[in-house]
């Protein structure tokens, strides 16, 4: 028996370690799904969803007012299941179904792009260590933004890498999708492809021309696309251009607290209204006083809090909101920093691979970003399927390496 499994080839096992990790992650959708449910974020995602399909209106708090507080592709993705199914326990199931297999597509573009970087045996293990990281569970059950944008991101990931191997202007129209779908998703995205760009500059690894027409079409496609949404923004706002969203100032806000947030009984007893503009516009000045109060008496440590404080909320804390099948956090996190330990420690091993910049400057991006704003494990988990990649390396360096001493360098 051992021997016909060792003798599976690994886009068998791949098979095997997706079809297991879904039909578990659905059967535990079937027994528990009533407990993924947080009656927060979740809750008004849906109920805007059935305000925009009943009034054509897109919605977030307050039923009667437009909203440029989000962006529309997840309160789109509920609509399109809720015109059929309604609202109620049923639709949220399917939900939950759906964006399970959702992150099963993702974990499966994960392997395409660990095998392009590095080899199919440690996209496999990428893959196996992603499929039953909790956290990944969690993204799949819960209403939220994570299983659309962790598609989006792998979507993304992959069309660059294609990008750069056949630039053609039907990967370049792919990869301008891929981009307006991630920032549809969650606009923090938004700015990496200028990066991506930069890096193919510094490559030349394009020729100019070729270059620079499939620049053009991705961007074409990327404003036309936008386009729709641009001139919604500035209708509702009364003439002000908003090429995203009106909701850093919350963010922005809640990162100026050293070591975390104040508790959610805290944050209901500051001054809020139901116009969500009034509420950022208020949380961005305060936001800003703060920062220049906490630099001015007491500079050393709101230094050290957006530098490394922030750094290691970022990337340490674990996304583990609500348990999954009664387990506890102890091994949940384990299991986080082993994947974290292992791959940082790829990330050195490949550092001579071209394609490592590309991941390490998507994680530098996000990392800065949230450095500025509020860094929350909830934004790491989007990433964490490209740390288990280069986790993975390191592991199977390490391995061969122990069972091979003749071996020098990395696999």
């Amino acid at each position: 028996m051992w021997r016909k499994l060792r003798s599976l080839s690994v886009r068998s096992w791949l098979g095997i370690v997706l079809l297991v990790s879904t039909l578990l992650k659905i059967i535990e959708v079937l027994i528990n799904g009533h407990s993924y449910s947080l009656g927060s974020d979740d809750k008004l995602y849906i109920e805007t969803a059935r305000i925009w399909l009943e009034e054509g209106m897109l919605t977030y708090n307050d039923p009667t007012r437009p909203t440029m507080f989000i962006t529309p592709a997840l309160p789109a993705f509920i609509a399109i299941f809720m015109k059929w199914l309604g609202t109620g326990y049923e639709l949220e199931q399917t939900l939950r179904i759906v964006q399970v297999l959702m992150v099963t597509f993702a974990l499966y573009l994960l392997f395409q792009i660990g095998t392009r970087i590095f080899n199919e045996k440690a996209a496999l293990l990428a893959v196996t260590l992603t499929a039953f990281y909790l956290p990944m569970w969690l993204v799949s059950f819960l209403i939220l933004t994570e299983a659309l944008f962790v598609l989006a991101v792998m979507l993304l990931i992959y069309t660059a890498l294609k990008a750069m191997d056949k630039p053609t202007l039907g990967v370049a129209a792919a990869f301008g999708l891929a981009w307006v779908f991630a920032v549809y998703v969650r606009p923090t995205i938004a700015l990496w492809p200028g990066l991506f760009l930069l890096l193919l500059l510094y490559w030349r690894t394009v020729p100019w021309k070729k270059l620079l027409t499939c620049l053009s079409v991705a961007s074409v496609i990327f404003v036309l696309c936008l386009l729709p949404w641009w001139v919604r923004n500035y209708e509702v706002s009364g003439g002000r251009f908003i090429p995203l969203t009106q909701s850093s100032g919350n963010p922005l806000l809640l990162g100026t607290f050293p070591f975390g947030p104040p508790t959610i009984e805290e944050q209901r007893t500051w001054p809020r209204s139901d116009h969500l503009a009034e509420n950022d516009a208020y949380d961005t000045k305060w936001a800003k006083e703060r920062i220049k109060e906490g630099f001015t008496e007491q500079p050393l440590y709101y230094l050290q809090w957006y530098t490394a404080g922030k750094f290691t909320m970022f990337w340490g804390d674990v996304y583990y909101w609500v348990k999954v099948h009664g387990i506890n956090i102890i091994p949940v996190i384990l299991m986080h920093y082993f994947i974290l330990i292992y791959g940082f420690k790829g990330i050195w091993q490949s550092r001579r691979n071209r394609l490592t910049l590309l991941l390490t400057v998507l994680f530098a991006y996000m990392t800065l970003l949230h450095m500025v704003y509020l860094a929350h494990s909830r934004y790491t988990v989007p990433l964490m399927p490209f740390m288990a990649l280069f986790a993975s390396y390191a592991i199977l360096n390490q391995w061969n390496k122990r069972n091979n001493p003749r071996i020098t360098g990395d696999i």
